[in-house]
């Protein structure tokens, strides 16, 4: 029984991505400048769907409610390297360029932070307890508005749900989430991108 529903789950995922594939419209490369700095391939599933992977340097810029120990609600956090994968849903009917999708859509973002690597970040006193990388995925909803054929601006919005991986001095670790920090942070975008 078990062997015959491995049996029909593989032949089901092999038929989806044959309809899928057989649904590419594009893959493309490409790169986007502004809050985040960014190489990126997009795969195309038909007028609706897409794949976006991006790997480069984010601004870590970030805005609080509350004001931290030096009384800042606003704090840079360096420019940090990361990569990520987004699925999107793009709710609009039509795109007015073949190499990209205009308009609104809805996306899952999975992502990696390496905030061992910040580069023009706070400096860390000697005995502080050091980022090492954060995992992270949340919803985020955006928007594509086209400007040529093969360029646009992007702006997007979403929550994300985290977990960072800390090291003491003394070379153990802990891990920082959501649910120990009592917060969870909005993410924002705006970037002007390339395709080729």
């Amino acid at each position: 029984m078990m062997i015959k529903k491995t049996i029909l789950c593989t032949l089901g995922l092999f038929f989806g991505l044959g309809i899928a594939t057989a649904q590419v419209r594009q893959n493309v490369f490409g790169v986007e400048l502004g809050s985040h700095n960014t190489a990126l391939y997009d795969l195309s599933l038909g007028r609706h769907f897409s794949v976006s992977t991006r790997a480069g340097f984010g601004l870590g810029l970030g805005f609080s409610t509350k004001k931290d120990a030096e009384g800042k609600r606003v704090a840079f956090g360096g420019i940090i390297p990361f990569a990520n994968i987004e699925p999107r849903w793009h709710f609009s009917s039509k795109s007015s360029s073949d190499v990209y999708h205009t308009g609104g859509y809805l996306s899952l973002r999975f992502g990696a932070d390496w905030d061992r690597m910040t580069l023009f970040g706070p400096s860390y006193p000697k005995g502080y307890d050091r980022p090492q990388y954060t995992l992270s995925f949340g919803p985020y909803f955006g928007w594509i508005f086209g400007v040529t054929d093969n360029s646009y601006i992007r702006l997007s919005a979403g929550i994300d749900f985290f977990r960072t991986k800390m090291s003491y001095s003394s070379g153990g670790h802990y891990w920082r989430s959501n649910n120990t920090e009592s917060l969870i942070p909005i993410g924002l975008e705006m970037v002007y991108g390339i395709r080729f």
